[in-house]
Order: structure tokens, then C-alpha cells, then sequence
């Protein structure tokens, strides 16, 4: 028997006779589309409702619109969809499916926030937040690296849903356009559940300004590109406009950006440099005055950090080499923000050490050596207590520590030094 995407490109041949073919052979089978919010997958799924000729299936109820919550979408997606979108499917009863990981665990998988015909609401809360993972880790997306935070908070989702409900179908269609190329033969190489990827918006020939201006003749609007309010991959123009649109989601956006930089003061959020800086050089006093108000109502704490850096070969790429970094931070103690302060300070005059400012208060017990390797740094910072005590392998790390330094790394998770303003 043909697979659905052979069938898909039989279909696709047979034009001007395809609404005859579907309606006759390509029945059985299920639709799924990968809907990511944004403009692209949306304008796939509007053509689809408007223009039944274009529609891969000739029944809309064989259709599945399947998407994926990270918890952080910007809540001006939510309006846009709500309001022009949803409407829609519930006029034409398209089964909606919104998905959300379960927790920091794949193992644990995911829930289903809803699966409707008739869908009222987009669930942009989600379940498991990317944003609290990347607060308990110290950390945020990783620019020049592969989109992690898609994949895990995304793509393994919908694969998992998948593999749960659906045994045979055409699909998923994503939503690239005719100019993402590379997008498109990455992708190709990555099975899902053994489904094969099928891309209308290449077979229709059209470009991200032509789904932009499809949409905007349907509506009168202009869509938004979907993102998280902390998505570094995006450019500072829109990132500016997002956090005019909505200082809530701003100031959470720097609150986890400080969070990340006391940890690493390399982790700023865009490659340009900080969304602090990015907010300050552009005035947003309602966002300023937001993340102030959410700084003070943290509760701060006292971290040992310890980095190791390391120069590793790039497997099956001879005389390439990739940096491993390894980190062991600890919470030393807990308490307001003058508190933790003082603390510090106790601390820097026990090792002789100056005081910085650095993305909130720290010193450094030894600054890392650049462009050394392998190289180490170890330093206590103040900053609000967010981030979990987190090493990969304890027991390794101690090791290596020890080997580079010979020093022994005298706290373990959960001990405190002693302070005398404990």
C-alpha cells in the first residue's frame, strides 16, 4: 500500500482533477497540521477553510489542528487568534488539539490541555512553563545553539501526542515557506513517529510576505509572528514593540534574564547584548517600573558558583573543537535583599576579595583565564533565588575540580556556610 505522502504527491500531479481525488482516495486518512500560532501555519489553516480546493482532504472533519503550548506565548497571540481565527473552526468544526509537556522530564509527557471542535480558548498558560524550567535551572535559550527549548517544549510533545492517538495520516504539514530551504532539508532528515513532513507553503510557491498579505486580505491585520515574550531569536525592533504591548510579560523577561546573568554573566538574552539595556536605551518606563516591583516582591539568596570549561573534539569533524561548560552552584543561605547584600560582603572580606557590580553584587574567589583550556572560575553573587542548587554529576565535578586546582569543593547540595549574620 502507498504511504499517505506518496499518495499526497499523486494528488499533488493530478492537478486540475485533485478535488476529485482527494474526495475519492485520500479519505481515509487523517490531516495533521503542526500549528505554531504564527503567520505561516495560519495562513496554511485559512486558505484551507476559505478555499476548499486547496484543502489537502475533502472533508474538514478528517482534519486535526495539533499545537503545542510552552506556557509563555505572548498573550497578543491569544487576542489575534481568539478573535479571527477560532471563530472560524468552530464554523467549520475543525478539531483543535492543544498540548503541553507535563514537566522538566520527558518521561513524564504531556498533557492535554484541550481537543475541541468547537475552541474557545487558546490555553497560552500551558502546563509545565519553559519559563519556570529555565528560572530553576539559572539559564535562558542559548544563543548560536539549535532551538532546544522548541524541541523539548514543542516538537517532543506533539511527537508523543502523536504516537498516542494517531496511527495513519498525511502529515504533519509545517509551516515553512518557499525561502526556508535549509528549514526544510533539516527537517527532512527527522522522522516523526515515522510520519513523513509535507509543506503546502512550498508546493503553493509562497513566501512569509505572502502569507503576511493573504492574512491581512482576510482580516484587515496584520498577524504576529508567534514567540515567547523571552525568545532571543528575534530582532530588537519587535522585541521592543512586544514589550511596549504587554510590560507584564517584559518584566518577566528580564527578571529571567538577571536570573541567568548572576549565574553566567555571558547568558544576556539577545546577541546584541541585554533586554535590560535593550528596555532602558528605549525608554519602557512601565516595563521598568514592572520589573522593579516583581524584584522587590522576590525573595534573594546567597550562591557559590562553580565553572569549568573545557575544549572537547567535535565528533566526526577532525580538528574541530566545541567548549563544555560544567557548573556546580549552591544556595549558601536565603532572605531580603539588604540581607543577602551583607552576607555577601561578610563573605568577600573573609576571602579578601572586592566587590562587584556585575548583573546584581558578586565576587570572584578566581576569575576565569579567556580563551584558556580548560580553564575554571568560582565566585558568590546576590540575586534573587530562583535557580535550584544543579550540578550534572556531583561526584565528577569534584574531581575535575580538584584536578585543576587542587582544592576540594567543600559544600554539598543544601549546607550553608557559617555566617555571623546568620
Amino acid at each position: 500500500m502507498l504511504s499517505p505522502k506518496t499518495w499526497y504527491a499523486l494528488a499533488f500531479v493530478l492537478e486540475p482533477g485533485l478535488f476529485l481525488f482527494k474526495q475519492l482516495v485520500l479519505r481515509r486518512y487523517l490531516h495533521i497540521l503542526n500549528w505554531g500560532m504564527g503567520v505561516e501555519s495560519t495562513a496554511i489553516l485559512l486558505r484551507w477553510l476559505l478555499e476548499p480546493e486547496h484543502r489537502p482532504c475533502a472533508n474538514l472533519s478528517d482534519l486535526v489542528v495539533l499545537t503545542a503550548q510552552t506556557g509563555d506565548e505572548m498573550p497578543y497571540t491569544q487576542t489575534l487568534c481568539e478573535t479571527y481565527l477560532f471563530p472560524l473552526l468552530r464554523q467549520h468544526r475543525v478539531r483543535v488539539v492543544q498540548v503541553a509537556k507535563a514537566s522538566a522530564s520527558k518521561r513524564d509527557g504531556y498533557v492535554v490541555l484541550s481537543d475541541t471542535r468547537t475552541p474557545e480558548t487558546l490555553h497560552i498558560e500551558g502546563y509545565f512553563k519553559l519559563s519556570q524550567n529555565l528560572l530553576l535551572s539559572g539559564t535562558v535559550p542559548r544563543l548560536g545553539r539549535p532551538h532546544i527549548c522548541a524541541q523539548r517544549w514543542k516538537g517532543e510533545v506533539l511527537d508523543a501526542w502523536l504516537a498516542d492517538h494517531i496511527d495513519d495520516a498525511f502529515g504533519p504539514y509545517l509551516g515553512y515557506n518557499c525561502e526556508e530551504s535549509k528549514r526544510v532539508a533539516k527537517s527532512d532528515g527527522y522522522s516523526c513517529r515515522g510520519f513523513d513532513y509535507i509543506y503546502p507553503l512550498v508546493e503553493w510557491g509562497w513566501s512569509r510576505d505572502d502569507c503576511l498579505q493573504y492574512l491581512y486580505r482576510q482580516w484587515g491585520i496584520w498577524f504576529a509572528k508567534s514567540a515567547c515574550s523571552f525568545c532571543p531569536f528575534q530582532d530588537c525592533g519587535t522585541a521592543v514593540e512586544r514589550f511596549q504591548r504587554d510590560p507584564e510579560a517584559a518584566a518577566q523577561a528580564l527578571l529571567m534574564e538577571q536570573n541567568a546573568l548572576a549565574h553566567n554573566p555571558r547568558m544576556h538574552l539577545f546577541s546584541s547584548g541585554t533586554a535590560y539595556d535593550l528596555v532602558v536605551r528605549n525608554n519602557l518606563q512601565a516595563v521598568l517600573k514592572r520589573y522593579e516591583q516583581r524584584l522587590a516582591q522576590e525573595t534573594w539568596a546567597l550562591y557559590h558558583v562553580y565553572r569549568i570549561y573545557r575544549q572537547l573534539p567535535v565528533k566526526d569533524k577532525p580538528g574541530k573543537f566545541r567548549v563544555d561548560a560544567d557548573r556546580y552552584n549552591c544556595v549558601v543561605t536565603t532572605g531580603d535583599h539588604t540581607y543577602i547584600d551583607s552576607c555577601l560582603s561578610e563573605l568577600a572580606q573573609r576571602y579578601g576579595k572586592p566587590v562587584i557590580e556585575q548583573h546584581g553584587q558578586r565576587f570572584y574567589v578566581h576569575k576565569r583565564i579567556e580563551k584558556q583550556y580548560p580553564a575554571w572560575e568560582e565566585f558568590f553573587v546576590a540575586t534573587i533565588h530562583q535557580a535550584e542548587d544543579k550540578c550534572r554529576n556531583l561526584s565528577k565535578f569534584r574531581e575535575r575540580w580538584y584536578a585543576l586546582t587542587g582544592d576540594t569543593i567543600e559544600l554539598k547540595f543544601g549546607e550553608s556556610l557559617q555566617l555571623s549574620l546568620l
